[in-house]
């Protein structure tokens, strides 16, 4: 199937790509709107509204005075600095950045190279899925990975590649353990909810039971559909795979030294987690919360991100010892340098989205924007599974022109988390539906960034792959994940389970 064939689909893979390729770079996007705060705080002084349940007038502050000035200039580098996503990433990055080229994420990822036919396609989703404990990584390594497992099973290499990418980009927001996707959102998430409550806060583990029940749901419903529909309409041996030239390390299984270094580190790095686990649930323990001596809010989550942090050495550093990997110390801190380097864009523009966050917040812009929106919803009786899916909906449009969670979160939080919670519903609710919205298309959009990455792993095997190949067979995956998880969220929201420990639905 090339592009010329995809008819009314391919025009609107044209059209996406032609409008977000009009977009600026994400830095001027926020650059402008940071500015437009502080124009329209002036424009809108005076400008009142009564928070629900309190009698507390909230007035829009103008910044376009002496008083206003002075904020801007004094507060504009402490604005970054104390902004909550910058500092978890950076460290959660640090080891995770460590773990991963010590070899131990990418050995992990490996082991689907040993897995029997029976049970390669569940496999292929439960770690693709899991995937991005590596951050986007997963992304680049996982599709090239399964793509070299159906060639080397004589499957079509392409359609391995495919699943493997829509596994890893789609499946991004899922995980069975605390990823950096966790922190950053979570750290976005309690910055807009102490807009309307400073003492929220909102944890890496907000999300973590829907999550991890997401990893089971999704990889059963997509081996389903991949084995009954996909695979036998979609997958075909083509005679030009025979002259591919597949990169030897693709197709190589794990060594015995590498499987005995990730056994010994995975067992070092779970008896700490287990033992830090122990230290909370146990009665009076040491990481229980010092006053209330609960388990949450506690020590332990309050703390999760340094105990990831020990979690990931501890992985990257007895798996590295073990393959040579790692031979001093001095290797370490040379790979955290290294896991840096790839975070300087993301610093960069994190100066932007800091000011234009808490600038939203000062004047009371956010505030007032939040409790106008929740009254007209309530009048308009838009509340319940509607909202919800328009959330969702809403969400997965803005991901087709712009791809990157976290400033599409920053941007819509300090609007959509107070608008929620004057309706009665939890910051941790708000971020999963957040969370569903942007993971489900990230495979489907030409604008995601590996995804040009992906028409070059294919061209490996087929010299003539098209933008249409790649998107004709993502589209359907990213509406069975966006299907699947709403379903599930409103499953959920009928049974009223509880999202992460200690983070409900309702307030």
């Amino acid at each position: 199937m090339t592009a010329r064939n995809n008819g009314l689909l391919t025009k609107f893979v044209g059209w996406i790509e032609r409008v977000g390729n009009k977009l600026p770079h994400i830095f001027w996007i926020f650059l402008f709107f940071w500015f437009l705060v502080i124009v329209l705080s002036g424009v809108f002084s005076g400008i009142s509204a009564v928070a629900p349940g309190g009698n507390e007038k909230i007035e829009i502050i103008s910044l376009l005075n002496r008083k206003g000035l002075d904020w801007i200039l004094s507060s504009m580098v402490s604005n970054f600095t104390k902004f909550p996503p910058l500092g978890l990433v950076l460290v959660m990055m640090m080891a995770a950045g460590f773990a991963e080229r010590a070899g131990f994420i990418p050995a992990i990822m490996k082991t689907l190279t040993s897995v029997p036919d029976k049970l390669m396609i569940p496999a292929i989703f439960v770690i693709g899925i899991c995937s991005n404990l590596a951050s986007d990584a997963g992304t680049v390594i996982i599709p090239p990975l399964t793509a070299a497992l159906f060639y080397a099973r004589k499957k079509d290499p392409i359609f391995g590649l495919i699943l493997g990418y829509v596994a890893s980009a789609s499946g991004f927001t899922a995980n069975l353990f605390i990823a950096g996707t966790d922190v950053l959102l979570a750290g976005i998430t309690n910055t807009a909810a102490k807009i309307v409550d400073p003492n929220y806060n909102v944890y890496p583990t907000a999300n973590y039971f829907f999550m991890v029940i997401s990893v089971f749901v999704i990889t059963i419903v997509g081996t389903i559909f991949t084995i009954k529909f996909a695979m036998p309409k979609l997958a075909s041996w083509d005679e030009e795979y025979e002259r591919a030239q597949v990169p030897h390390e693709y197709l190589t299984p794990l060594t015995e030294k590498e499987i005995a270094g990730m056994k010994k580190a995975g067992l070092a790095a779970g008896i700490f987690f287990l033992l830090m686990f122990l230290l909370t649930i146990i009665p009076g323990g040491p990481l229980r919360d010092p006053v209330k001596n609960t388990i949450v809010p506690s020590i332990f989550f309050n703390g999760m991100i340094p105990i990831l942090f020990v979690f990931f050495v501890i992985a990257g550093w007895i798996y590295g010892k073990n393959v040579g990997t790692v031979k001093k110390p001095t290797d370490m801190i040379n790979y955290m340098v290294e896991s840096m380097k790839t975070m300087a864009s993301y610093i960069v523009v994190m100066l932007p989205i800091a000011n234009f966050t808490y600038t939203f917040t000062y004047t009371n812009m956010a505030s007032i924007l939040a409790i106008k929106l929740a009254h007209l919803l309530e009048l308009a009786h838009f509340t319940g599974i509607g909202l919800f899916i328009a959330i969702i909906l809403i969400t997965t449009f803005i991901n087709l022109f712009l791809s990157s969670g976290s400033t599409k979160w920053a941007f819509l939080a300090p609007v959509i988390v107070p608008m929620m919670y004057y309706l009665g519903y939890t910051p941790e609710w708000t971020q999963l539906l957040y969370r569903i919205g942007d993971s489900s298309t990230n495979s489907f959009t030409p604008l995601f960034t590996y995804f040009p990455i992906i028409l070059g792993f294919a061209s490996v095997y087929k010299k003539d792959v098209g933008v249409g190949t790649v998107i004709s067979r993502t589209f359907i995956y990213s509406l069975l994940f966006l299907i699947t998880w709403t379903a599930m969220a409103v499953v959920w929201y009928y049974l009223g389970l509880p999202l992460g420990p200690g983070a409900a639905i309702r307030l």
